[in-house]
């Protein structure tokens, strides 16, 4: 399905049945596709709505800057008519979601960070800034995705590494650096700081694009947290392991995990945080 949005054109998808709606949002460089596992899934009980971000998949946008990304986000739901939804987004489509629920509160019942990041410490921002530069170069966006694979931690799913390699031969460079920078420059601290909403991070343990100090950040900030450690994944979870994914994604959603962060000292009021083997 497609809406016109501001002159540009937005691709996205609304499927299952009606009632709860969940809301997927891709990583940079990503499309709604990268989530077919949980789109048949979670259709089941729910509906459920993914969509491709401006200028990226066969939607239109790549002039778009990253800070509107959530009113993108915004207006197909109030196209779709959903006043509700929890929302679930991979690293930069978590940093939109984190726009959504801050812009729309009462809208967002539940978000879902999978390995993201507010910050990262200024070595690691230096080496992803040189990574994604590399996109710039003649014949650089090969180059790119090798290492970006190598740092997923995701070696062992051909599947997976022969997909990425595909998207690197068809992607933008030019505005996949752009978008980077610009998701690099976005302070987003205190946006999630004041956020109301319960919380759940999914960390990919053999992800080393997101470093644990980023996730102890994240853990300190938020009010609401349930935190899931898939040891036997990188960055890319919800492809890796779709099972482990979407049965720890179903019980956040469905309310039966989420605990206050850092505010009593018994081991009850403690946050969530389980390491699935």
């Amino acid at each position: 399905m497609e809406l016109d949005w501001h002159g540009e054109t937005l691709h996205y998808t609304d499927e299952g049945i009606a009632g709860d709606a969940i809301l997927f949002l891709h990583d940079l460089g990503g499309n709604a596709n990268n989530w077919l596992h949980q789109r048949r899934a979670f259709a089941r009980h729910h509906r459920v709505i993914t969509l491709d971000l401006p200028g990226h998949g066969r939607s239109t946008g790549t002039r778009v800057p990253f800070g509107h990304y959530a009113n993108a986000a915004h207006a197909v739901l109030d196209h779709l008519r959903v006043d509700q939804v929890s929302v679930v987004g991979l690293a930069m489509g978590a940093r939109v979601g984190i726009m959504l629920a801050a812009r729309s509160p009462h809208r967002v019942r539940r978000l879902t960070i999978v390995n993201g990041y507010l910050e990262l410490p200024p070595h690691e921002r230096r080496q992803r800034a040189e990574l994604y530069d590399l996109l710039l170069r003649p014949g650089g966006a090969r180059t790119w995705a090798e290492l970006l694979l190598d740092g997923m931690g995701v070696h062992g799913h051909a599947g997976i590494t022969r997909g990425l390699l595909k998207s690197a031969d068809r992607i933008d460079p030019a505005h996949v650096n752009a978008v980077f920078h610009q998701v690099d420059e976005a302070d987003q601290v205190e946006e999630f700081r004041a956020l109301t909403v319960p919380v759940q991070l999914i960390v990919g343990e053999r992800d080393r694009l997101v470093p644990s100090s980023s996730t102890d950040q994240l853990a300190s900030l938020a009010g609401e947290v349930t935190i899931s450690r898939l040891s036997g994944s990188g960055h890319l979870p919800y492809l890796e392991d779709p099972a482990t994914f979407n049965r720890v994604l179903g019980e956040f959603v469905h309310g039966e995990d989420g605990f206050v962060h850092g505010q009593a000292a018994s081991a009850d009021d403690a946050p969530r945080d389980t390491a699935l083997r």
